[in-house]
């Protein structure tokens, strides 16, 4: 009988050891959501304020790619704008190069003769 007694001491004992690791761990789950808790209220404040500091970052960095990409637009117009005013000059001095004749008279006999396709006679 003293190895039934023996086994039972055994088992009250592990019953008593794993109600006080239980009993621990139930200690410990409380103190960490308390903590949990504390730390979630002490940093709300901070996590909002970093994501408005983000937001406003976004909000800039959208502005300035905005006006940037107006710049290039501005500056592709003004690029343009030049390049259609010297294409127009050149046309204009292309225009005055030519010579024509200043009488459209068509019974000059000596006009028929300058206005021919080829000179090769």
């Amino acid at each position: 009988m003293s190895v039934l007694r023996d086994l039972e001491q055994i088992f009250d004992e592990h019953d008593r050891r794993a109600s006080m690791l239980r009993y621990e761990l139930d200690e410990i789950n409380r103190a960490t959501a308390e903590r949990d808790r504390l730390h979630d209220e002490e940093t709300a404040p901070r996590l909002e304020e970093l994501r408005l500091a983000a937001e406003a970052e976004a909000e800039r960095e959208r502005l300035a790619a905005e006006q940037e990409q107006a710049e290039r637009a501005r500056l592709a117009a003004e690029a343009q704008e030049q390049r259609d005013a010297i294409a127009r000059a050149a046309a204009a001095r292309r225009a005055q190069n030519v010579v024509s004749a200043y009488d459209d008279d068509d019974d000059d006999p000596e006009s028929e003769y300058y206005r021919r396709k080829s000179w090769l006679v």
